[in-house]
């Protein structure tokens, strides 16, 4: 609770030193950073919740090397790669998310599913629009980041 005050010192302290400057808009934020209402109202304990992230933010992680520090490599070793994926996908059910984490681990789930997919298309030689297909699955990691971005955020408000 007291790391949500000082937050919202610090924006409203940031919005008085914004406003000495120039004042084009309002004097004050307009907004504060909130929590999405439906992450709260899910069952997420503290403890289950910190779990996750700690877990799931290394595989994140992982998972993003993994992809973009092989898309240069020869088609035949395109295995290795498919067997990372497979071991960091094991990782994450073993990890189990939360209910508050499911569309965070969903969209890494997600991640996975094209990367493989992609890897697997490459190693076969049937990769037509290998430029499309990874921003395809850097965008998926990227709403990843944010949903954990998120629960980060839930984590701050959860009572210990």
């Amino acid at each position: 609770m007291a790391s949500l005050w000082r937050l919202m010192a610090f924006f409203l302290l940031s919005s008085l030193l914004v406003g000495c400057a120039e004042r084009t808009s309002a004097p004050f934020a307009t907004s504060i950073p909130t929590v999405d209402p439906q992450l709260m109202s899910e069952d997420c304990s503290r403890p289950a919740l910190e779990n996750w992230l700690q877990r799931s933010s290394n595989l994140t992680q992982e998972l993003a090397e993994t992809i973009n520090g092989n898309i240069a490599i020869q088609p035949d070793r395109a295995t290795e790669v498919l067997d990372q994926l497979g071991s960091i996908e094991a990782a994450l059910v073993i990890a189990r998310a939360p209910q508050c984490a499911q569309a965070h681990a969903e969209a890494l789930n997600e991640a996975i599913r094209l990367a493989a997919d992609y890897f697997s298309a490459y190693r076969q030689g049937r990769v037509a629009d290998p430029v499309g297909a990874l921003t395809r699955i850097n965008g998926v990691l990227d709403q990843a980041r944010t949903l954990e971005q998120e629960l980060m955020q839930l984590y701050e408000v959860l009572v210990p």
